[in-house]
């Protein structure tokens, strides 16, 4: 026998390993998601209220950044070389406080959006716990061949004396070097 005869499979053999999704409609990932699914639950024959449904893509957006592997790798890693009080992740500066200011001692954030600014260098949105801020990265930190490739959406990123500038009240920038990079955790770490 050829080894390709032995490959020949009825159908009723396969229905039981491969099973149809009930699903028509597939989500857009991110926050154009999240609009996406509102939209769903507003067609649909029972929809939650908004403020119920609002605070359920809240909590999963909390959830996909916070308990992600990137995040959760970065707080063994806090934990593992004592980076901060008591190895503790919630310990890090808040992202909040950067308008009131200048340097903050440590950071742990996710990194939300990135956009090339033309000039080698990199405007990225990154998120904690408390606040989501702009950030400016050097051309230096995408250049080093140990950073540049990793900085992506979704990465966590863990700095140190980093500058924060606040040109109104409600607005803050940080500014990301070399310097500031302790450890970059990619988005598709296992």
């Amino acid at each position: 026998m050829e080894p390709w005869q032995g490959l020949d499979v009825e159908e009723q053999d396969l229905e039981s390993f491969v099973k149809r999704g009930n699903s028509s409609r597939t989500l857009i990932p991110g926050p154009a998601g999240n609009v996406q699914a509102a939209m769903i639950n507003q067609d649909s024959e029972q929809p939650e209220s908004t403020q119920k449904f609002a605070l359920d893509i809240a909590s999963a957006t909390y959830e996909r950044d916070f308990k992600s592997n990137p995040w959760l790798w970065a707080e063994q890693f806090i934990k593992f070389h004592g980076l901060l009080k008591e190895g503790k992740i919630a310990n890090a500066t808040q992202l909040g406080s950067c308008k009131c200011t200048t340097i903050l001692p440590f950071v742990a954030c996710i990194v939300k959006q990135c956009k090339p600014n033309g000039l080698g260098d990199m405007q990225i949105y990154i998120k904690d716990t408390s606040a989501t801020v702009w950030a400016s990265v050097h051309r230096k930190v995408l250049l080093n061949p140990e950073f540049g490739q990793d900085l992506t959406v979704g990465a966590v990123l863990l700095l140190h004396t980093v500058a924060a500038f606040s040109p109104r009240p409600r607005l803050c920038y940080v500014n990301i070097t070399v310097r500031n990079i302790v450890k970059i955790f990619k988005a598709d770490i296992c």
